[in-house]
Parts: structure tokens; C-alpha cells; sequence
């Protein structure tokens, strides 16, 4: 961390921009995987993990970085979140469902406990009824699971394409985390459900790995709750959170977390800081391999309430700017890289204009961006990522 307390971090339009020696302040880690796959000198793709709240949530803005980096860099895989944890759950190229009896608890509220990880939904079944199928548009080479093991957990199928099932065990001594993983070959259908004769199973997300990925490619996983905010993450089991990010190794990890405590009139900035600078901490320890980028949130508006106005009676919430200021003080702080999503949209007020333009790129709540909005922030946002790498 030290090698970064110093570094200066500059902004155009949302965008950081590199500093004289070419390298771009907080990304050097990633950037510098990203070379290593290029000249060839690392067949491992790769990895980037990235958390927040439901801007990533519905997949468009995310999709549209995975794109680019699926065309730059080829499609390593993905992780994915169990089943069908919440309404309108949707991402690109897969199409999934669920059926039987499963129990989906988030971990959102306040009072939420379990065994979450970073996919923040644990999917629970026993009977074998129950089922998640994936169906996808490219065929893939192998498949994981990720489940809460523990000395009560019980045993899970697993079908893939037309192939017999495979009999996996979830079992574990003690309680943790437990990743299963199956070859494939040129596969496109996943069945999976419990067994039935044994105890319950506990599924944190799957995903599909891709071989054909060339010069290694990149792995993109992207894990989005909708409403959340950055203490979400005190909800989620320390050895297991540790173990996935550990397991990934990722080269850049993306938090995106600010706009539900941006409206939050009663916020401590003061507490949220120090919430903020210790998650950053412990990716340091956990992934120290691994560049980290803040994302500051978008901009948006609310129709009463304290702030300044930004017309039609609708208004900024007063802590919003504040908020994005300490998050890029944070970064400047703990070597971290900043993006500005206000900034990036145009300033303060923007989502109004969004809202109101024909064609409009927001929603009508000047919170939630349209797919066609939230695809123009991914591109912008993977080209502030990418600048310098060309």
C-alpha cells in the first residue's frame, strides 16, 4: 500500500487519466495483468470481481463491459448467482429458472444472517423436486458450485447436457465454504438439484468456465443487490467471503456501492468512512494481488425533500455530492482508483435530463438507468478502466 500514499490522482469527466510515467494511479496491478496475457507471459485468465448495488444488479452496464472485454481479451466464464434470487433476475446469454421448494434468503436486511457470501443470496432445498436449470447461449467447458458445507448438508445432482448426473457431496466437518467443479465439454444445459435422501443443501452461486478464451481471456463476475448499500457486506460470513476472493484471485476487484446512502439524509459520513477504508483493508490482505476501484455513484434525484433543485420539483439529495467526495478522498487515501459516475453523466442533474429526453436514458424514479443509459455508463466506464492499455 505504501507504494501508492503519494500518487496523485487526476480527473477529466469522470475518467482518471494516467500520470507522466503512463501508468494509470490505483489500476497498475490490473493493467499489469492485463500486459502479461497480452505478450503471452500468463495463460490464467484475468479476474475481476465486481460488487454493488442495482446499477450492476440487471446485468446491462456490466454486460456491456464484459462485451468488450469478452472482444478485446476472449470468454473466460463467469460466476453467477443461485437460481433465481429476486424478481427480474436476468443476465446476458444465460437463461434461467428455478422450481420446487427453495428457500432464497438475502442478505439486505439489516438483521440478515446466514451463510452469504459475496453473491449475497443463499438458495437452501433438501427435496430432490427442487431444481435450478441454466441454459446458455455459448457452450462452456466446465462448471462450479459454490455452497455453504457444513456436517448437516446433504449431497447435490448435477446434469450436464444430456450426461447421467453426477452424485456431489457438500459435506464438511466444519462449516465453510465448499467449491465443487465438473469438466465439460462443449456443454450448454445445467440441472441442478438436491439429492433428497440426505440433508439440505446450501447454494451460494454457480457459474461456467470457458478454455477457448484466447491468451487466456478474462473472467468478469459481477454480483449486484438491489437497495443495497456498502454494510451489506458485514453480512456476509468472513471465512467464506475470504476463501471465494482467495479461490478467484482476482487482478481488480470493483466496488459500486453509494447511492442508497447517498439519499439517506441521516447519514454518518463520519461511520461510513471508516467503514469504507476498513473493506479496503481487508481486500488488501485477502487479494493483495489485486488492483481496487471505487465507483462513485451515479447522479440522482428525488421529488421532496432537503436539496438543491434540479428542476420540475425534483431536487440532489444534500449528502450524495458529499458522499462521492469522501469516497474519491478514500481512494486518493488507500491508493484505490476513483471513477466519478456524476461526472461521468454529465454533472449534477443530468439524471433530470436523462429522465426528460427523447429518447430518455433514465427512469422515471431519476434513480435507475434505462438499458440503453446503463449500457452508455459500461462503455464509458470499461474505456476509463482500459485507458492507457492500448
Amino acid at each position: 500500500m505504501a507504494a501508492f500514499a503519494s500518487t496523485i490522482l487526476f480527473m477529466t469527466g469522470g475518467c482518471a487519466v494516467a500520470n507522466e510515467g503512463g501508468a494509470v494511479p490505483g489500476l497498475e496491478k490490473f493493467h499489469a495483468a492485463l500486459a502479461a496475457v497480452e505478450d503471452g507471459r500468463r495463460t490464467r485468465p484475468v479476474s475481476i470481481l465486481h460488487l454493488g448495488d442495482s446499477h450492476i444488479s440487471l446485468d446491462h452496464l456490466t454486460g456491456e463491459m464484459r462485451k468488450l472485454w469478452d472482444e478485446r481479451y476472449g470468454n473466460a466464464g463467469r460466476g453467477l448467482q443461485p437460481g433465481v434470487p429476486y424478481q427480474y433476475y436476468s443476465v446476458q446469454g444465460y437463461r434461467i429458472s428455478m422450481s420446487g421448494e427453495w428457500e432464497v434468503k438475502s442478505s439486505l436486511p439489516a438483521d440478515a444472517h446466514g451463510a452469504f457470501g459475496i453473491q449475497g443470496f443463499v438458495a437452501s432445498a433438501a427435496r430432490a423436486d427442487a431444481e435450478m436449470v441454466l441454459d446458455a447461449d455459448e457452450p462452456f467447458d466446465g462448471v462450479e458450485v459454490e455452497v455453504a458445507g457444513a456436517p448437516d448438508t446433504g449431497y447435490l445432482s448435477l446434469a450436464i447436457d444430456d450426461a447421467a448426473p453426477l452424485r456431489l457431496s457438500t459435506y464438511r466437518k466444519t462449516p465453510g465454504l465448499v467449491t465443487l467443479y465438473v469438466p465439460a465439454a462443449q456443454a450448454r444445459h445445467l440441472r441442478l438439484s438436491p439429492v433428497g435422501n440426505g440433508g439440505p443443501v446450501r447454494v451460494l452461486g454457480w457459474g461456467v468456465r470457458r478454455s477457448e478464451a484466447k491468451e487466456g481471456g478474462v473472467r468478469y463476475d459481477s454480483y449486484g443487490v438491489v437497495a443495497a448499500r456498502l454494510d451489506i457486506v458485514s453480512r456476509w460470513r468472513d471465512d467464506i467471503v475470504d476463501a471465494q476472493i482467495e479461490r478467484r484471485r482476482p487482478d481488480l476487484i470493483i466496488l459500486g456501492y453509494g447511492t442508497n446512502e447517498g439519499f439517506d439524509d441521516g447519514l454518518d459520513l463520519a461511520a461510513y468512512r471508516k467503514r469504507l477504508v476498513a473493506l479496503i483493508d481487508r481486500l488488501r490482505r485477502v487479494a493483495p494481488q489485486a488492483s481496487i476501484a471505487l465507483l462513485g455513484a451515479f447522479d440522482g434525484a428525488r421529488d421532496s425533500g432537503a436539496g438543491e433543485p434540479c428542476g420540475d420539483g425534483w431536487v440532489t439529495p444534500p449528502k450524495l455530492g458529499k458522499l462521492r467526495k469522501l469516497q474519491q478522498a478514500v481512494a486518493a487515501e488507500k491508493g484505490a482508483w476513483f471513477w466519478n459516475g456524476e461526472a461521468a453523466m454529465g454533472g449534477r442533474c443530468a439524471i433530470h435530463r436523462w429522465v426528460t429526453q427523447d429518447p430518455p436514458r433514465a427512469w422515471p424514479d431519476h434513480v435507475h438507468l434505462r438499458p440503453s443509459g446503463a449500457r452508455e455508463m459500461g462503455d464509458k466506464l470499461w474505456r476509463a478502466l482500459m485507458a492507457g492499455t492500448d
